[in-house]
Order: C-alpha cells, then sequence, then structure tokens
C-alpha cells in the first residue's frame, strides 16, 4: 500500500496491457498503488510520435498521470543527432542502454518506488538469442541467472532497496 509505480510505457500492445492490468488490479484489489504512465521520447524521426499519442489515450482511458521525457532534455541530444559520433554503430546499440537510464532518472524524479515493464516472453526468448549470435557469454549468464533467480531480480527498485528486501539471493 501506498508505492508508487511508473509503469514504462511505450504506447504499444505489451506495455498499455500491464498499464490495464496494473490500474484494474489495484481499483479492484485495493491495492493502494500510486500508478502513473511513464513514456521516453528517444529522439527518432518517425519512430515515437505516433505510440506517444497512443500513450496519451491510454493515459486518459485509465486515466493514470503520464510523464513524458525526451533524451534532449535529459541528455541534451536526441538519438538522430548521434551520427558519426556512433562510429559506424547502429543507433539501437545505444538506444536501448539510453531509454533504461532515461526510465530510471524520471521515475526516481517522479518518486516511483517501482519501475513496471511490459516485457513478455518473446522479447525475452529475442534478446537470449541476440546475445547467443552474438556470442556475448556474459549477458547470457546474466540472462541466465535472472531466470533461474541465482543472482539479482528482475524487479528494478529505484530507491537504495537492499537485495534482501527484494527477494534477491
Amino acid at each position: 500500500k501506498g508505492q508508487a509505480v511508473a509503469v514504462a510505457a511505450s504506447g504499444g500492445k505489451d506495455s498499455t496491457v500491464l498499464a490495464h492490468l496494473l490500474a484494474r488490479l489495484n481499483l479492484q484489489e485495493g491495492l493502494g498503488l500510486r500508478l502513473a504512465l511513464l513514456g521516453v521520447d528517444e529522439g527518432i524521426w518517425g519512430y515515437r510520435d505516433e505510440a506517444l499519442e497512443v500513450l496519451r489515450g491510454v493515459g486518459a482511458a485509465l486515466p493514470l498521470p503520464l510523464l513524458l521525457v525526451s533524451h534532449r532534455e535529459l541528455f541534451g541530444w536526441a538519438v538522430d543527432e548521434l551520427g558519426g559520433a556512433l562510429g559506424g554503430r547502429s543507433r539501437c546499440t545505444v538506444c536501448g542502454v539510453f531509454r533504461r537510464q532515461a526510465l530510471e532518472r524520471a521515475a526516481r524524479e517522479m518518486g516511483a518506488d517501482w519501475i513496471a515493464t511490459g516485457h513478455n516472453a518473446d522479447d525475452v526468448a529475442e534478446t537470449v538469442l541476440m546475445n547467443f549470435l552474438r556470442g556475448d557469454v556474459a549477458r547470457l549468464r546474466r540472462a541466465a541467472n535472472e531466470a533461474s533467480g541465482a543472482t539479482g531480480v528482475t524487479p528494478r527498485a529505484t530507491k537504495g532497496a537492499t537485495n534482501e528486501a527484494l527477494g534477491a539471493t
């Protein structure tokens, strides 16, 4: 009760379903959660515009407060502007890292205790396959540990919670 949860929301089906389920469970079960949607604009032309409009509609329909943050306001640049600074690497190599950082910073600023994400089994399988094909053993090991509960946890606290409080070993 009283916990603040930032629902990382893209406007896509996974995060929209998560937001609907959390809002419904919160109401029906009297969980007392303070829910808010949190969206990130990476600054990729034509990539997020339509989804952010959908997200505004989701926020109005549930109704849940919506905080939209951008890479420009948080980091001083948009992904589209990186160009040559990436040294030939794809924008995708930095986008996910900075999106997570943006979510964590914005969630902290809005006073969230938790960040909820709408990842599904397909997302996890895709990540494992990509890491396997790249030969990224460290990431494969980390994913296996998270799946088995050996170390770390999937839920991410934003206020310096200890492993014990999160149920990690």
